[in-house]
């Protein structure tokens, strides 16, 4: 009996001593992890610091990777490794090329031919596959016949749809037969978050030369730009991307060959490319072009008013109470706006070439909107429609008014040049 209990006796303190040690080794184990984990949160950290401060090629190069070019895309990065001799096209090269192929049998020649006044010719793109045509409206002059040429050099007849004279913008429509080739709608990238310095390509037809294609950036955007016209435009981009006439009615596009605008036109003193140029913004192309192919025009509302951005030059001459906002110079007697209450100014004042009114309503929101600008004012109302209602705020006397169901009129080319400038 003696030996037995001598015998569990030293197997429970061996079992002991092996639990402990066992015990000992799962914290020694433990605590190296933790220490690891903490060391590749602290290495994970600093690697994200270099990427961050100096980019993915610097972290590549510490590791003694040698990257030839990066390109970004939804997927995560693309690599190009080893010497630039080593393949044919850099990772931007491929990018244009991808977009030029994919969008090139979307880009059309448009000609317009009027009696004895030659030929106008621009540029169009195809935005349904049963023949709607989108492209600028000086580009189809004042003519009624025109041939649209694919990209496969076959061409047809088209006819007009409709045409907005205050964004420049039209529809035409051709036929095809059942032998021909189908048309390629581009496609929009109507939710694309545009950034200041993105990639920006247009394709067009610059003094006849077909399917060109032109690279630059995004150079600005919310650009509030006048027409040859005289009427405004809000929210334009602006791109440094290479637009000349025949460029007119083409796409503007991002890296992945979607319409992000409509080439319209260029600041210059010369009538050609001098770096900046513009394009309506794809949601307000799509809206225009809906309203075209429904209806053939486009309703949009405006206030009868005749209207000046405040400066600080008027700001401290009339000693105003706001330093933003639009001065009301005159009301259109017997007006929408006059009838619902707005009040133009009594005291003339020279203003530059023009002149105005002071001591009127100041304009300071449209709804819930916030008007500080002409761009704030033009913008609210883009979307509006002649017979909309909209409470006005004004500042009248130092103290704030509320205008309420202030009947919008149709927005024309004449009305849109009410504001001084």
């Amino acid at each position: 009996m003696k030996s037995k209990h001598s015998f569990s006796f030293y197997f429970a303190i061996i079992t002991s001593i092996l639990a402990v040690i066992f015990f000992s080794i799962l914290v020694v184990i433990w605590t190296i992890q933790i220490k690891n984990q903490t060391e590749e949160e602290k290495l994970r950290a600093t690697l994200q610091k270099i990427v961050k401060d100096k980019g993915e090629a610097t972290l590549f190069s510490m590791a003694g990777i040698p990257i030839s070019n990066i390109f970004y895309g939804d997927d995560g990065l693309s690599l190009f490794q080893g010497e630039s001799g080593t393949w044919n096209y850099s990772a931007d090269e491929q990018q244009n090329i991808a977009v030029y192929n994919k969008v090139k049998n979307s880009v059309v020649e448009i000609f317009s031919t009027q009696d004895l006044a030659g030929s106008n010719t621009g540029t169009g793109v195809i935005i349904s596959s049963d023949g709607y045509i989108l492209t600028n409206k000086h580009v189809l002059g004042s003519g009624d016949n025109f041939t649209v040429v694919f990209s496969d050099q076959t061409n047809s007849s088209a006819i007009l749809v409709g045409a907005d004279t205050i964004t420049d913008i039209a529809v035409i429509k051709v036929t095809r037969d059942k032998n021909e080739a189908k048309l390629i709608p581009v496609s929009f990238a109507i939710d694309d978050q545009l950034q200041v310095g993105q990639k920006a390509l247009a394709i067009g037809n610059p003094y006849g030369y077909a399917s060109s294609l032109s690279v630059g950036v995004v150079s600005g955007l919310n650009r509030i730009v006048s027409t040859s016209s005289g009427a405004i435009l809000p929210t334009m981009i602006q791109t440094d991307a290479s637009i000349n006439p025949g460029n007119s009615g083409g796409p503007l596009l991002n890296g992945h060959g979607q319409m992000i605008g409509l080439n319209t036109s260029i600041y210059t003193t010369t009538g050609s490319s001098q770096g900046i140029s513009f394009a309506i913004p794809a949601t307000t192309v799509l809206s225009v072009a809906t309203d075209l192919i429904k209806t053939g025009k486009v309703s949009r509302g405006w206030l009868d008013l005749l209207l000046v951005e405040l400066n600080p030059q008027i700001v401290e001459y009339s000693d105003l109470p706001v330093s933003e906002g639009i001065l009301v110079s005159q009301v259109v007697p017997a007006g929408n706006a006059d009838k619902a209450g707005i009040k133009g100014g009594s005291k003339k004042t020279a203003y530059g070439k023009s002149i105005i009114y002071l001591d009127g309503d100041i304009i300071t929101k449209i709804n819930d909107t916030q008007i500080s600008t002409y761009q704030d004012l033009f913008t609210v109302l883009f979307h509006t429609k002649s017979g909309d209602k909209v409470d006005v705020t004004v500042i009248r006397s130092g103290k704030s008014v509320v205008i309420k169901n202030v009947v919008l009129i149709e927005q024309t080319i004449e009305n849109s040049r009410w504001v001084i400038k």
